[in-house]
């Protein structure tokens, strides 16, 4: 629904490092993307709830941050950059076209070589006829849902998007008002999660952490079920103890990869750091450039509760950190040799490789 209020806006200490992580993977992004011999024809960037392209104190929006990143990174070329950006406030739509003309008076590329759409309307109405008019299905899309709140996107343009070709969603996901109105929504709440009415179930729970953490479990499993095989979800906490979900789909390892590296990246100056949403004590990680480790080391010795009384392999943790947890393979072995120090795991090596195996400590 349009803002309730002025335009544009304050921006929040967790929507800056929010775009700060959009900046640093559409940097990746769009070189692997459209750059080099193995290059794309074409490859689309849409925006569902776009926003007026600029914040007070002229803090950039996402839009400005999408095109300047594809600027910097994607030199002139045959392939073609599609964006798209929608918002159902015209107020915004006027504001973001007033953005992009004055911050990129010169045009990026030729017409052909980047063709743009901004399109008034709601994510769930004009999204997806945008991006058939775009004739951007059968080459890649990078979709960002950022709704501010309940994810009114419906499952069928999830599930297009994931049996599309190499693309991808990134997706805020609120949980209050799902917490709030769980009384009182009806089919359409369902429809956020593909039919499926087991979010309902934070009815039965006490705690408000506990509802949050099975209203995003239950999104996961929409997203599973919509198609994409790789996800990650975390937790960004502004000091104030402020969060937000966001939550990436992709099917491609190395999509997952390049988004945690655009992770553990963000800069600190935002005062915002992101938690692990599996990790039961709800760690907060602020010294990103430190990380703290106790959190995956929570994790791993989970983990090695459920493997062979004979552990497993340094190698199968990494890939358990990769697809399971908002830490990198590398963080992997210096959490273990930790957990060694403390008496909690044991390794019949001196030291610790990829190769080597690792039990709970009996």
């Amino acid at each position: 629904m349009p803002v309730n209020g002025p335009v544009p806006w304050k921006r929040a200490d967790h929507t800056g490092a929010k775009h700060d992580i959009y900046r640093r993977y559409l940097q990746r992004w769009f070189p692997i993307l459209l750059g080099g011999s193995n290059a794309y024809p074409s490859a689309t960037y849409a925006e569902g709830f776009a926003g007026p392209g600029v914040y007070l104190d002229d803090h950039p929006g996402s839009p400005v941050i999408a095109v300047q990143a594809m600027l910097d990174k994607v030199p002139e070329s045959d392939a073609i950059v599609k964006m798209i950006f929608v918002d159902d406030d015209q107020r915004c739509i006027e504001s973001l076209r007033h953005q992009l003309t004055t911050r990129f008076p010169q045009r990026p590329r030729t017409p052909d070589a980047f063709r743009l759409k901004l399109a008034h309307g709601t994510c769930t109405e004009t999204l997806e006829p945008s991006l058939d008019a775009m004739h951007a299905w059968g080459q890649p899309i990078l979709a960002v849902l950022d709704s501010w709140g309940n994810v009114p996107v419906t499952f069928d343009l999830l599930a297009r998007l994931a049996h599309n070709q190499s693309s991808e969603v990134i997706i805020t996901l609120g949980t209050q008002p799902f917490i709030r109105f769980v009384s009182t929504m009806g089919q359409e709440a369902d429809d956020v999660f593909g039919g499926d009415p087991t979010w309902r179930h934070i009815d039965t729970m006490a705690s408000a952490q506990a509802k949050r953490q099975h209203i995003l479990t239950c999104y996961r499993q929409t997203l599973s079920t919509a198609g994409f095989k790789y996800l990650l979800d975390f937790e960004l906490v502004d000091t104030r103890g402020e969060s937000l979900y966001l939550v990436f789909g992709t099917n491609h390892r190395r999509g997952l990869e390049k988004m945690k590296d655009s992770l553990w990246e963000v800069d600190r100056i935002y005062g915002v750091g992101f938690r692990d949403p599996r990790d039961e004590q709800a760690e907060t990680l602020f010294e990103l450039t430190d990380p703290a480790l106790a959190p995956l080391g929570r994790l791993l010795l989970n983990r090695l509760e459920d493997a062979p009384a004979t552990g497993c392999r340094v190698e199968e943790l990494r890939e358990f950190t990769l697809f399971e947890t908002v830490y990198r393979p590398q963080h992997v072995i210096r959490t273990l040799n930790q957990l060694r120090a403390n008496g909690l795991i044991a390794s019949d090596e001196p030291g610790l490789y990829r190769r080597s195996r690792v039990r709970l400590a009996s």
